[in-house]
């Protein structure tokens, strides 16, 4: 798949690509190939990050607990992730698929505007191994971090940078993202200690 607009059309070519007239996870799974690990990462930081979900009691430490299976898996070497056949095998019709894509078609073409195949050393597969470590340390803040409110989002937008930056090959935010990383790790530490 082409990489200079890895966002604006990907539920288009889900719906295109997808056998029958459904779309599973699995299947988008596929489609992302070895990107895979990158949307889950950024769709799980985005349900920590936007309010009110991130202020709802038990998800930050269910989605702490799920971003460590998920980092774990990338950090040791898979390239796709493990996930149950139920979660695999869910789907749901193009039709719908095609309506998401309408809907959200300018917001993921602003973000492609951002976002560019570069600096690649930045994003290989060692690094991306690394990346995923960290994930999976902010993954484990989140369990405490859950008792303050909206200090989960803080690690919750650097997974979601992350995530983002596998999923577009870009090294350059990747990089920016393990900095806020460390800004994170900082504003967990202080939380912390208050």
């Amino acid at each position: 798949m082409a990489t200079k607009h890895p966002l604006e059309n990907i539920l288009e070519q889900a719906a295109e690509n997808a056998p029958g007239d459904e779309v599973s996870f699995g299947d988008l799974l596929d489609l992302w190939e070895d990107r895979t690990f990158g949307p889950i990462f950024t769709i799980l930081g985005l349900l920590i990050v936007l309010p009110p979900l991130g202020a709802i009691p038990g998800l930050p430490l269910l989605i702490g607990m799920v971003l460590i299976l998920f980092a774990f898996q990338m950090m040791v070497g898979s390239t796709h992730p493990w996930v149950p056949d139920t979660i695999e095998h869910f789907s749901v019709s193009k039709k719908k698929v095609r309506k998401a894509h309408k809907k959200s078609k300018g917001l993921l073409s602003e973000i492609d505007s951002w976002v560019s195949n570069r600096l690649s050393w930045a994003i290989s597969q060692p690094a991306r191994q690394i990346a995923a470590g960290v994930v999976m340390l902010l993954g484990f803040t989140l369990i405490p971090l859950e008792m303050v409110p909206f200090a989960v989002a803080a690690p919750g937008l650097a997974i979601t940078m992350i995530g983002l930056a596998i999923f577009a090959r870009d090294g350059l935010l990747m990089l920016l993202a393990l900095g806020l990383s460390v800004a994170a790790f900082s504003v967990v530490g202080t939380a912390m200690l208050a």
